[in-house]
């Protein structure tokens, strides 16, 4: 494929999801050629819950994909979900001999000062970010390049990934032909684009709400400052509803497609569903219970963060459960005692919340390849001059 189109693989915690994606601008704007997509019983912090029909399912997922653009994919960027992914942050400094105007150079140098940390055995790297640059001390920004000064301090994070998730993807993709693999902290991608897209701020959280897990994100500038996951999602909420109702799993999740937590349920209110009439009250309850569970696990989950997070620091719902339950941001506001607001976007292809991680990942791998094409045009014009 050329080099304006990519490859995601994004595994959600009940779907494993690939897109193929062309360049359409400068800034990593983008369109999607082509989906596939398989359900699976996903992961805990631990292992795959079933390991062993993992290979058919990227299989027929990268499958779907193939077919539709008629062409084999050769090169992948994989998302490692926030499950198998840590992170830490590093600060360097740069002090010239007298002012200068910042170049690449000196960012990859700051970003190399930075990285003091050791690799455990069970843990590999995927590469630091730049959160912001400080020029002389005074100036923040999130692109030093073109600046001038006599010093450059940077905010760098870096994040590792579990040697399971690789050793468990890397060998379904060599044997489907596919060499070229990129490991991509997904958390730390979606975080990226769902801020870029929306908030033109410092700072902002983004909370993705799955279906058996959820992530919870600061990003700052250009990076994810932290990154939390926990074994709780929207998909609980139909269990929830089977176990205090007695209803099926079908009649359940029916149910929520009619659940409303902005209404002003009365006794004697009913929900009407499969033929069945279901008490409003106690159902909106059993509900708003889970998110507001979910909303402590939150909060706990802050609290293990060290760094200040501003009191205005804009809050992003997103995910494909939560988000779309009718009421449902509202209660998790009144929960955070924060405002909270959904993901949206104005292009339709990218305004759906479950698939939010795969843009992230769409949107990194278009920086990334638009950044190793640049470094290969350097490096051939060297040798031109070379000759």
């Amino acid at each position: 494929m050329k080099n304006s189109t990519v490859t995601i693989l994004d595994f959600g915690s009940g779907k494993i999801t690939c897109m193929a994606a062309t360049k359409v601008s400068e800034n990593a704007d983008f369109l999607i050629k082509a989906v596939g997509q398989v359900s699976y019983n996903g992961f805990d912090d631990n292992s795959w819950y079933e390991p062993h029909l993992l290979k058919n399912q990227i299989g027929q997922t990268i499958a779907q994909v193939e077919n539709k653009i008629r062409c084999n994919v050769k090169e992948i960027y994989v998302g490692v979900p926030g499950a198998f992914c840590a992170m830490v942050m590093g600060q360097s400094s740069l002090t010239f001999h007298s002012k200068k105007k910042i170049d690449e150079d000196d960012i990859a140098e700051i970003t190399r000062k930075a990285d003091i940390f050791e690799t455990n055995d069970d843990y590999f790297a995927l590469g630091g970010k730049p959160i912001y640059y400080l020029v002389d001390g005074i100036i923040p920004t999130v692109d030093a390049v073109g600046t001038i000064g006599n010093k450059l301090t940077g905010l760098v994070s870096f994040s590792y990934a579990r040697k399971y998730f690789r050793n468990s993807v890397d060998p379904v993709l060599t044997e489907l032909g596919i060499r070229k693999i990129h490991y991509i902290n997904g958390c730390e991608a979606q975080a990226v684009y769902i801020a870029n897209s929306m908030i033109k701020s410092t700072y902002s959280i983004v909370i993705d709400v799955g279906h058996i897990t959820t992530n919870v994100m600061l990003c700052g500038g250009n990076g994810l400052m932290f990154q939390r996951t926990f074994a709780l999602g929207s998909g609980y909420f139909a269990g929830d509803l089977c176990q205090v109702l007695g209803c099926d799993f079908k009649t359940a999740t029916a149910l929520l497609e009619k659940v409303n937590l902005n209404l002003e349920v009365r006794p004697g209110d009913m929900y009407n569903v499969n033929d069945r009439s279901v008490d409003a009250v106690q159902t909106n309850e059993i509900v708003r219970s889970r998110i507001n569970q979910i909303a402590d696990y939150i909060m706990k989950s802050f609290s293990l963060c060290d760094k200040e997070i501003p009191s205005d620091t804009p809050v992003i719902l997103t995910g494909g459960g939560l988000a779309y339950l009718r009421g449902g941001v509202d209660i998790l506001s009144q929960a955070l005692q924060k405002p909270v607001r959904m993901y949206r976007n104005v292009n339709p292809q990218t305004n759906r919340n479950e698939y939010t991680s795969s843009y992230g990942l769409i949107y990194e791998a278009i920086r990334s390849n638009k950044s190793r094409n640049g470094l290969l045009a350097l490096l051939k014009n060297i040798r031109k001059g070379e000759n």
